[in-house]
């Protein structure tokens, strides 16, 4: 990974990941009040394949994972990531040719799920492969949760391709041994587990059944190129502010010609009023503002279809009349709805032309 891409990707770690968080919490029965600034970002419609949330919020999700399951967090999400769930990343193992090739791949796109401060380095001497966690951004409970669900998933992925060759012979945890751990006998196969070590890892025996057939080449060549891509081309979660705008949108949208009042949005987003009044403060903005900037971006956005009456379009923005749209646009723009859409006409024959 080039020095670009890691300061763009740096602090922030998949949407996928986050959202395999969410879901295992709210498997385990966490609070929807304990998980809604998390899930109201994670989960803005505006989120796909390529976007990234901040490291402190999946932190934050690791700490509540740890709270509520207890030691078993990151086993138990490991357990409930079906092939599929963490994109790309989850097949870059078993496409490829060997169980040394895959975890080779899979360590080298490592940030397509991770924060790309984390690092899989892997050893092999002939005998033995080994697979280490050099680095991780968490600490205490959350780098105990990390550490189990980032092994346990990449040995549960090389298991469900090469078989028995998938179990590791040792596995190594840099935190304290729990009271109890055959959970982690249980995930991993094996009782040779070693706690406060200086990193954690895995280790398998290296031997030629550990093969994958059949092989396609083509197949693992694309799967490396769109990981590749990924890398290149992140997104970053949208901003609190964004989800706000969002949620005013989609509340506009369900209110049509009933207006709209900060308590529909406040619940949309799973937050009372009062919490969702100071954490528009923590954001310096405001209500009013939000409100203002939302109705903005919609109004821009109903006005390109000629087919709706500039009189509809202020009602679904939650405004009484046309003229309070008309005055708010051009506050906004210097333009009457009515002008806007006349320049919007004039510059498509233009470019017909």
């Amino acid at each position: 990974m080039t020095s670009a891409q890691r300061g763009a990707l740096a602090n922030t770690v998949s949407s996928h990941v986050a959202l395999l968080a969410l879901d295992t919490a709210k498997q385990a029965g966490v609070p929807c009040s304990e998980l809604a600034p998390i899930a109201a970002l994670v989960r803005s419609p505006s989120v796909d394949d390529r976007t990234r949330v901040p490291t402190t919020d999946m932190t934050r999700l690791w700490e509540i994972l740890q709270h509520h399951i207890g030691p078993e967090a990151g086993i138990r999400m490991a357990a409930l990531a079906d092939p599929g769930r963490l994109h790309v990343w989850d097949y870059l193992i078993g496409a490829a040719p060997t169980l040394a090739a895959g975890l080779r791949t899979a360590a080298e796109h490592t940030a397509t799920i991770c924060d790309p401060a984390v690092s899989m380095r892997i050893t092999d001497d002939g005998a033995r492969l080994s697979l280490d966690l050099a680095d991780s951004p968490f600490r205490g409970p959350a780098l105990a949760a990390f550490a189990e669900f980032a092994l346990a998933i990449t040995q549960r992925r090389a298991r469900e391709v090469f078989g028995d060759c998938g179990i590791p012979v040792r596995v190594d945890l840099p935190h304290a041994a729990p009271r109890r751990y055959g959970y982690l006998v249980d995930a991993f196969g094996t009782g040779n587990i070693h706690f406060e070590q200086e990193r954690g890892g895995l280790t398998f025996l290296h031997t030629d059944s550990c093969a994958r057939e059949p092989y396609d080449p083509r197949l693992y060549s694309i799967l490396q190129d769109y990981a590749r891509n990924l890398l290149e081309h992140p997104r970053p979660a949208p901003t609190w502010p964004e989800q706000v705008r969002t949620a005013i949108r989609y509340v506009l949208s369900d209110n049509t010609a009933h207006g709209i009042d900060i308590d529909d949005v406040a619940h949309r987003m799973n937050l009372s009023r009062r919490t969702f009044q100071r954490r528009l403060a923590e954001h310096d903005t405001t209500w009013r503002a939000e409100l203002d900037t939302a109705r903005h971006e919609l109004a821009t956005t109903l006005l390109r279809d000629p087919a709706l009456p500039v009189r509809t379009i202020a009602l679904r923005l939650g405004y009484d009349d046309h003229r309070t749209l008309s005055r708010a646009f051009q506050r906004w723009t210097g333009r009457t709805p009515t002008e806007y859409r006349r320049e919007l006409t004039r510059s498509a024959v233009g470019a017909s032309d």
